[in-house]
């Protein structure tokens, strides 16, 4: 099999999905559209899978890595995921009312927000300043605290094969009230509990019964973002597509060939020592990044980089969005190394969090 492959996307995740897809035996090359000749699309972003595209190009008879329309909205409704989660017995957070004034809470718009429609308030003011930023409807939901993992699962029409747990870190900064990003890094594997490690298979397998019972027939992936509370798993929220920054880490930790383990149903293979993830974003982001620093990176053969919010003019690198870069390395310790390449690249407003470890 010698595949032309699409990757759907332009950000740090679809670069790494890129690095992993060039790198198998069943790729002949990336194609830039599906238009090329594509003989497989895989989705990187939500928008173009809740748009339905993934069934405009199976019906085209294109092989898809996405996840179809109707199940599309485990990430586009909150609540219909909420019913998903009621319906087959998965432990999620409770609904509130409203006009609910036990705090915290947790605020969730309905719809796509990428990452910033979801906020923990303390009080009615917060709450107040909050909803009225976010589109409607929304709804509110009891606060659970824990520590939180994310989950990847690809769905291959008949099953899940699950990739390791990783762990993110959406907030700006490691004050509690800094606002939610679409994440500043991310590392793999989490080391669990063995009453952890039950618990989370038990959730997996209650989430593919529930896929199978409701007539799933995709080949995708799913996201969990799980956090553990009142021991056990509870889910905070389920998206349909590889989590960015973990896609890069888990991406950058397997030991065997990404396409093989979506297309030929192999089981994921991993290096020793843990795989992380840093992100590097421009001042202002997560609401008014600044825009058009040159970057000029060290070299570092250890480090991988992966271009987000970048464009490239007459041989120079600028920056073009809020997250900018993705930096990622594998070792015992990798977020060290990281840091420090990140001190070293040039750009005028870079920000980075330096207090991301994994011990």
């Amino acid at each position: 099999m010698s595949l032309k492959v699409c990757v759907i996307g332009s950000g740090a995740r679809e670069e790494a999905i890129k690095d992993a897809v060039s790198r198998s035996f069943l790729c002949e090359k990336i194609v830039d559209t599906p238009e090329d000749g594509a003989d497989l699309i895989i989705f990187g972003p939500e928008q173009p899978i809740c748009d339905g595209l993934v069934d405009y190009y199976k019906l085209k008879g294109i092989e898809c890595i996405g996840v179809d329309k109707k199940f599309s909205r485990l990430e586009s409704s909150k609540l219909f995921a909420k019913k998903f989660m009621v319906n087959h017995g998965i432990k999620c957070a409770k609904l509130l009312p409203v006009e609910s004034d036990i705090f915290p809470q947790v605020v969730k718009a309905d719809g796509l927000c990428k990452g910033k429609g979801v906020k923990v308030v303390y009080n009615q003011q917060e709450k107040n300043e909050f909803t009225r930023q976010i589109p409607k409807p929304y709804f509110i939901e009891e606060f659970l605290d824990g520590s939180e993992i994310s989950v990847m699962s690809y769905f291959n029409g008949k099953n899940l094969v699950n990739f390791c747990p990783a762990r993110d870190f959406k907030r700006l900064t490691s004050d509690i009230k800094s606002p939610n990003t679409g994440g500043m890094g991310a590392y793999c594997p989490v080391n669990l509990s063995q009453i952890q490690e039950n618990k989370l298979q038990s959730y997996l397998d209650r989430l593919q019964t529930a896929l199978i019972n409701e007539g799933a027939d995709f080949k995708g992936f799913i996201y969990s973002g799980l956090i553990w509370t009142r021991d056990d798993w509870y889910v905070l929220e389920y998206n349909v597509r590889l989590g960015d920054p973990e896609c890069q880490a888990i991406l950058n930790f397997l030991e065997n060939d990404f396409l093989s383990i979506l297309l030929n149903n192999e089981e994921p293979k991993y290096k020793k020592g843990y795989s992380a993830c840093l992100t590097v974003a421009s001042e202002g982001y997560p609401y008014n990044p600044v825009k058009g620093d040159e970057i000029i990176l060290p070299h570092d053969d250890g480090v991988k980089v992966y271009f987000a919010g970048v464009k490239c003019e007459n041989g120079h690198l600028y920056s073009n969005g809020g997250r900018v870069l993705s930096l990622c390395t594998v070792s015992d310790n990798p977020f060290p190394a990281l840091r420090d390449f990140a001190e070293k690249i040039q750009m005028k407003h870079k920000i980075f969090r330096n207090d991301i470890n994994i011990f």
